[in-house]
């Protein structure tokens, strides 16, 4: 009768047996390489051996005693053929619980709830909680007094330095909140430095500055987003300017932020 099912990864095998009489110390070299103690049955001297007395190493057997010429019998109850790969579709993520890949020196949890493609960090978000009075007509760094979240410690001195390791492009929001102190406001913008300067990118396209006019009223808030491609390094800053007709150019207490994070896939 002919083989009903699948066909074999490989051909049927008969389990083959391994016997030592010439040996010493506490080694012996295996005729087949194994994955683990279940994968063999081992007698000393016609004794059957507990899995803890011995263990196996590709090729390698060691025992639990000294060896002088006594009869070892291998017998092998299971031995790797061949790889096989998987289907594609056919790996599930409970398969790959408590596994690990390096990718460029670093190891990669498999399975479990990772993440698939990472995520957006470093991320941060700070805020104003205090008055801060400006010159008028004239850009001034914006301070800001708390923080809200700062997954890898990169906000301090006022701006954002991007970690070690993790150039690449990155969103940032900011609100502004001004107030003319009872007078009216005339011009207001906002924008980023980057190293301490507008970068081309922002000066030559607009990317990064908002200028908005209001003739009419004592207060205003302005929003700008944008998106950076910066290195290690780099350090990110807000900047205001308001022109105010009279009075005090001013960023009230309350309504200002500044977040931002790394992209991811771009």
């Amino acid at each position: 009768m002919g083989y009903i099912g699948s066909k074999p990864a490989t051909n049927f095998e008969t389990v083959r047996k391994q016997v030592s009489t010439t040996n010493s110390g506490t080694t012996i070299t295996l005729d087949y390489s194994v994955s683990s103690v279940q994968d063999i049955l081992v007698t000393v001297n016609a004794v059957v051996q507990s899995y803890d007395n011995y263990t196996v190493s590709g090729t390698t057997l060691t025992l639990g005693g000294t060896l002088n010429n006594d009869r070892v019998e291998i017998l092998y109850v299971g031995r790797t053929f061949q790889t096989v790969t998987p289907a594609v579709g056919t790996v599930t993520n409970d398969m790959l619980v408590n596994s690990s890949i390096t990718l460029n020196g670093s190891a990669v949890s498999l399975g479990g709830s990772a993440t698939v493609g990472g995520d957006n960090t470093p991320a941060f978000m700070v805020y104003k909680n205090t008055l801060q009075d400006l010159s008028d007509n004239a850009f001034v760094k914006v301070t800001w007094e708390a923080e809200v979240y700062d997954t890898d410690s990169a906000f301090a001195s006022d701006k954002f330095t991007v970690p070690s390791g993790e150039g690449g492009k990155y969103r940032f929001t900011t609100q502004l909140y001004w107030i003319a102190n009872s007078n009216t406001l005339d011009l207001f913008y906002v924008t980023y430095y980057v190293n301490g300067s507008i970068p081309s990118i922002v000066s030559s396209t607009g990317n990064s500055l908002n200028m908005w006019s209001n003739s009419g009223g004592a207060e205003q808030t302005v929003m700008n987003t944008t998106t950076l491609d910066l290195s290690a390094g780099d350090y990110v800053e807000v900047y205001g300017k308001l022109n105010v007709n009279s009075g005090l150019a001013r960023l009230y207490s309350a309504g200002n932020y500044f977040m931002g994070e790394k992209l991811i896939g771009v």
